[in-house]
């Protein structure tokens, strides 16, 4: 059963519509253009019928070359000014698709967040394939609407001289659209199937290099390609059945055009042996229906990019919020033009200084494994240091998480300064409240990039000095400049987590929700931290910790167990 369109909220026309028109000069000047390179050989067919009658009268044809000559000049310039423009409205397009599905990804909090439909490796083809495909379709409306119009108008001139041949000329044209519209369906699915089965190969991928070194210890590196040749030949099945019926659509619309010049020769037989039919006549006729084999194949290209852009809408709309789709083609601030503002970070939200914050109740549950936290209720005060701690898979960092609002809760408040926060993820930010999670998150870029996000770089020394790291920065190359290599592949342990601990300090947080700092600082390095954190009296501090480092300095430990607080120890 074909699983075509199902989703309402999937609108091919609107998206490809607005998603054109997201720059609407470059649209319209790439729309006009194309449309007169298409049309200017209405005008050359005409002008090589009037060759081929002055011929029969002996006339001079002198000036009908230099007018042909000159037609396809202009069609040539047309042709160089089209792609000129077109280059640009493609790379808009494009962009904009991706700028809203990575925008979806990283929001914190508010309606337009969404969560990642899978890994960060099969992500990619959503922000490649399938954006090059939701771009296709209105790009095939450009060529498309060109090459009908062409087609319209060289059907009346043809039919004012024998409108026999000009309906003939449909036969072809009707035949591929029949048959296009019959194959879609399959074409939609097996579509569908090569994209999934695309996304699964970049998946493992994305495992294997990020989890090399376990397959290297276990010594089952055999294994890592047994598996990606399992994934490759489906892959290669579905892109062998998505390539065949897309070539077959094509070769058959292809081949029209020969088919329709014999059967325009082939109803003219008659006219030209009475003499009905001159020349010129003919010359037209074989002209016009050279360009008329042309139209099969665009009708079929509108079909087809059709069905690739359902495929396409609905993979990149599981990339937003669910029940967004339409953020989609979201009139988003895109810079790729000279001429473009340069987009700006957005501000922080406004600081709101913390009193106490107050947990009532708060669940969040894991539906697959029915782990979580259950009924927290917890008090924090300002400037206190509250330490989390309790046995493996006790909901620590689930806690934690659910704080900030990076796991949806599922029963419960929280309370900051007496007032329920509604978006928990949107006010759990900088300058209210930074996460310092168990495994940082670096990125292949310098140290101090890594650490100021796109922030005023004022304050860096200060945390850089703060978290110990000006020893380290002397021994690097670079200093802060340093590239720190994919996932801070360059830094030890200890230096990655402190640089991410660097970032959370940059804004001075009201809250500062730590996961396990023992995990990669040692004792020595973790004592400084705290001495100077408490030396410069920063923030109210969370954490998860079992060193008695922590649990000594603690205003009040927290134990869990099993999802549930079991004790509160105030110091």
């Amino acid at each position: 059963m074909s699983r075509r369109n199902t989703r309402p909220d999937i609108r091919p026309f609107a998206f490809g519509w607005t998603s054109g028109t997201f720059r609407a000069g470059l649209w319209s000047k790439t729309w006009s253009l194309w449309m007169l390179y298409y049309l200017v050989p209405l005008l050359t067919g005409w002008l090589l019928k009037l060759v081929f009658d002055a011929l029969e009268t002996s006339e001079s044809i002198n000036r009908l070359l230099l007018a042909i000559g000159m037609a396809e000049a202009i069609r040539w310039a047309l042709f160089g000014s089209a792609i000129f423009f077109v280059v640009r409205w493609w790379l808009a397009a494009i962009t904009l698709f991706r700028t809203n599905m990575l925008e979806a990804q990283t929001v914190s909090g508010g309606p337009k967040a969404a969560t990642l439909p899978g890994s960060p490796a099969e992500a990619i083809t959503r922000f490649t394939d399938d954006a090059r495909d939701g771009v296709l379709w209105p790009d095939s409306w450009v060529d498309g609407s060109g090459v009908v119009l062409f087609g319209v108008g060289a059907l009346i001139v043809m039919a004012t001289i024998d409108a026999r041949a000009a309906l003939i000329a449909l036969v072809p044209l009707a035949v591929v659209t029949v048959v296009t519209r019959a194959l879609t369906p399959r074409l939609h699915d097996a579509r569908a199937a090569d994209r999934a089965a695309g996304s699964r190969v970049n998946a493992f991928l994305g495992e294997v290099f990020s989890g090399q070194l376990a397959f290297r210890l276990a010594g089952r590196e055999r294994a890592a390609v047994v598996q990606l040749e399992h994934y490759t030949a489906i892959r290669r099945r579905t892109a062998v059945r998505d390539a065949v019926l897309q070539q077959a659509i094509d070769g058959m619309s292809s081949s029209t055009g020969d088919v329709t010049i014999g059967l325009t020769l082939l109803v003219l037989v008659p006219a030209v042996q009475s003499g009905q039919f001159s020349a010129g006549d003919m010359a037209l006729f074989v002209a016009y229906a050279v360009q008329l084999g042309e139209v099969p194949r665009y009708i079929a290209r509108l079909i087809t990019a059709r069905e690739q852009a359902i495929v396409a809408y609905g993979r990149m709309g599981e990339m937003v919020a669910p029940g967004r789709i339409d953020d989609l083609v979201h009139r988003a601030h895109v810079t790729i033009e000279d001429h473009d503002t340069p987009r700006q970070r957005d501000a922080d939200p406004v600081r709101v200084g913390l009193d106490r914050l107050e947990l009532r109740g708060v669940s969040a549950v894991y539906e697959s494994t029915q782990g979580g936290v259950r009924d927290i209720d917890l008090t924090i005060e300002r400037g206190s240091f509250t330490v989390i701690t309790g046995g493996v898979g006790a909901g620590k960092s689930t806690l934690l998480r659910a704080m900030v609002g990076l796991v949806p809760m599922s029963g419960g408040s929280v309370m900051w300064n007496g007032v329920e926060v509604d978006d928990i993820a949107a006010w759990c930010v900088p300058p209210n409240v930074a996460h310092l999670p168990q495994l940082p998150r670096l990125f292949s870029e310098s140290l101090a990039e890594n650490v100021l996000l796109g922030r005023d770089p004022a304050r860096l020394a200060d945390v850089i000095d703060l978290v110990s790291l000006g020893h380290d920065l002397q021994s690097m190359p670079d200093g802060a400049n340093t590239m720190v290599g994919a996932r801070g592949l360059r830094l030890s342990g200890g230096q990655a987590q402190r640089v991410a601990t660097a970032r959370s300090l940059l804004t001075q947080p009201e809250l500062l929700v730590v996961d396990d700092l023992s995990s990669a600082l040692d004792v020595a390095t973790e004592r400084e931290l705290w001495d100077r954190l408490a030396s410069l009296g920063v923030s109210t501090i969370v954490a998860v910790s079992h060193r008695r480092l922590a649990l000594d300095r603690a205003d009040q430990v927290v134990t869990l167990d099993n999802g549930r607080i079991t004790d509160i120890v105030k110091h």
